[in-house]
């Protein structure tokens, strides 16, 4: 187990080896707040998104048709009070039939001890991917995605100012998205989420070329162990997706 974790902690710090860049894509609609697992303990996350799963285009220019599944197992371990680290290994289906895998993804998590219960709260998150040309355009990646969470009373605010570095050629990407929430019962919380993609930093797109998707989400707390968030998201621009629905299943062990 600790050979285990140390690899996963070293990953993102791997020297890349055949890498090629391009854009950012949404292959999964997730903000992350401050909140991390017990140290000690592994925790899953199931994400189904509905409706896109890869960078823009169909098939005829190289990338993934944008109606089908994306199943996406999320596997994570606390390994102190400040941080976690977490896999992820998301398998596409095509409404035509087709199934594929979507390579794989290392998140590091880094936030300040307690956060959970702090008004204000930050952390960064380090992400390492590898993912064909149906997902992303550039081969390998590594995403710095700023976690900053403020809360008060019933409402939280949750920023995640991203920048994806595409490994081997290309300029960074920036792609933020925040979340704002406010508890609506003792186990209910209702939020929009605003996910954007603006292209690269020194070559911005122009309007009609970014991507904003909005979404109206809704978290259930089931149990101690067991929690539900599902929204439904409306693309703003032609770039965006017109519709896309996504659920999160979470399990803590």
């Amino acid at each position: 187990m600790r050979r285990l974790i140390a690899l996963l902690l070293a990953l993102p710090f791997v020297p890349p080896l055949s890498l090629s860049a391009g854009a950012a894509g949404f292959d999964e609609f997730q903000i992350f707040d401050g909140r991390i697992g017990e140290p000690g303990n592994f925790s899953m996350n199931l994400h189904l998104n509905a409706g896109r799963r890869g960078p823009l285009g169909g098939p005829e220019e190289g990338g993934a048709p944008r109606n089908g599944l994306l199943l996406t197992p999320e596997i994570s371990y606390a390994t102190a009070p400040w941080h976690e680290v977490a896999v992820f290994l998301p398998i596409a289906r095509e409404f035509s039939g087709d199934t594929y895998g979507g390579g794989f993804k290392v998140r590091n998590t880094f936030i300040s001890p307690g956060a959970a219960d702090r008004p204000f709260a930050y952390g960064l998150d380090i992400e390492l991917r590898h993912q064909s040309a149906r997902f992303s355009e550039a081969d390998w990646a590594v995403t710095l995605r700023p976690i900053i969470d403020l809360r008060r009373g019933l409402w939280q605010l949750i920023l995640n100012p991203a920048v994806e570095l595409p490994l081997g050629r290309g300029g960074p990407i920036f792609a933020p998205a925040v979340r704002g929430v406010r508890q609506v019962a003792e186990t209910i919380w209702l939020g929009l989420e605003h996910y954007m993609d603006f292209g690269r930093i020194d070559r911005p797109e122009a309007p009609h070329g970014q991507a904003h998707q909005l979404f109206v989400t809704t978290d259930f707390k089931l149990s101690n162990r067991f929690a539900l968030h599902v929204g439904l998201g409306h693309g703003l621009t032609h770039a965006s997706d017109r519709w896309a629905g996504k659920m999160i299943l979470s399990i803590d062990f």
